[in-house]
């Protein structure tokens, strides 16, 4: 028996080209690192307005009790930009994971190179936080001083 389905537009989704979009994201899971056993957060990312992408899988490493200082400072930092850029709350406390759902930021996405499966990924670029002298996802209010001449 036939099942009448046209399926000839129906394709694979792609990546998007390297770039800035505007995300949201879709999931936030606590896990176990699979390579490392280590705790880390497990991030689905949307890209709003490109229904036919593929979410961005995106990992945050969470500092380990075996992490050395400069390791556990790194793994902060980068959970710190992913706060910032998503405008996730967070104080000296800590934040919750819960807070993530749906939350948005406009962020550059570039592509990861092939895979041993020739797959290419769409791979999250955090920008700095705004202390260390890029503007990240906040701009300054600063006024700046006129120009002598």
């Amino acid at each position: 028996m036939k099942i009448p389905l046209n399926l000839s537009d129906i394709q694979e989704s792609r990546p998007v080209p390297n770039g800035r979009y505007d995300l949201v994201i879709a999931s936030a899971d606590e896990e176990k690192s699979k390579s490392s056993g280590k705790d880390q957060i497990k991030i689905s990312l949307g890209i709003q307005g490109y229904d036919k992408a593929p979410n961005v899988t995106h990992f945050i490493s969470l500092p380990g009790g075996d992490d050395d200082s400069q390791k556990s400072n790194f793994k902060m930092l980068m959970l710190k930009r992913f706060l910032h850029a998503f405008r996730i709350p967070f104080d000296s406390d800590g934040f919750d994971v819960q807070d993530f759902l749906g939350a948005t930021a406009s962020c550059d996405l570039t592509l990861s190179e092939p895979d041993d499966n020739g797959n290419i990924y769409n791979r999250l670029q955090l920008p700095r936080l705004p202390s260390e002298g890029n503007e990240g996802t906040v701009k300054s209010t600063a006024v700046r001083p006129p120009k002598r001449g």
